[in-house]
């Protein structure tokens, strides 16, 4: 697995040297370098919604006490800026245009990315969750997939928002964008939600938690979107 993730890596990063070359801008380099910077969250992130790896190889970090596997901080390279900068690519290439409707549909084709992978890692093992069945019988990889989706869908709002900017201001708004969001909607956007479990709440005021989160989601979307349509304004 650890293979196929260095792979994708190495082809990203010679396809954003290409396009770095070819269109004059570092910002394909610049966001798939975020990404590994965002892996510096998941430790946290790891003992808030119980995400455990099954993953024997070289530790490269330390944070909260916990360590970030060698190949999260790989794939961590293109997990967020890959779909985003596909959509980037789309759009200065005239395939895609930010509008609300694009906007949500873009959204919602993210949201189908994540959980193929989310289906992919549960599948082979790679990782599992403690909580694997939440209030209503929404899953885990679920709740994942929609925060990975909305994560993406930020990054891709934050390059379209820098791309004409200098480099000195792109690089100092993108770089630290991925971690800042993953902040943001995993540890202040989902607080409702891994407060009540780790507090072993009771169910109504885990589903309280639940159902706040997901509005708290739903509002950070709205506002997102909203973004890109005056992207395009």
């Amino acid at each position: 697995m650890e293979l196929a993730t260095t792979l994708l890596l190495i082809l990203c990063y010679g396809l954003a040297a290409y396009l770095a070359w070819s269109d004059g801008t570092p910002v394909y380099l610049a966001t798939l370098v975020a990404g590994h910077i965002s892996s510096l969250a998941s430790p946290l992130w790891r003992v808030l919604y119980g995400i455990n790896y099954d993953l024997n190889l070289t530790l490269v970090q330390t944070l909260l006490g916990q360590s970030v596997p060698l190949p999260v901080l790989i794939g961590a390279g293109w997990y967020y800026p890959l779909p985003a900068l596909v959509v980037y690519y789309l759009y200065v290439t005239r395939w895609w245009f930010p509008t609300v409707l694009t906007g949500v549909i873009t959204y919602l084709t993210l949201l189908l990315y994540y959980l193929l992978i989310e289906s992919f890692g549960l599948r082979a093992h790679i990782w599992a969750y403690s909580t694997t069945r939440l209030p209503l019988g929404l899953s885990a990889p679920l709740l994942a997939a929609l925060m990975s989706a909305l994560i993406a869908y930020g990054l891709l709002y934050v390059v379209l928002l820098t791309h004409r900017s200098t480099w000195q201001s792109m690089l100092l708004l993108i770089l630290p964008a991925p971690l800042l969001l993953s902040l943001l909607i995993h540890g202040l956007l989902g607080a409702p939600l891994w407060i009540a479990l780790l507090l072993n709440g009771q169910p109504w005021i885990v589903l309280a938690g639940l159902f706040s989160t997901l509005a708290l989601l739903a509002w950070a979307g709205q506002i997102i979107t909203r973004g890109i349509r005056q992207v395009g304004a």
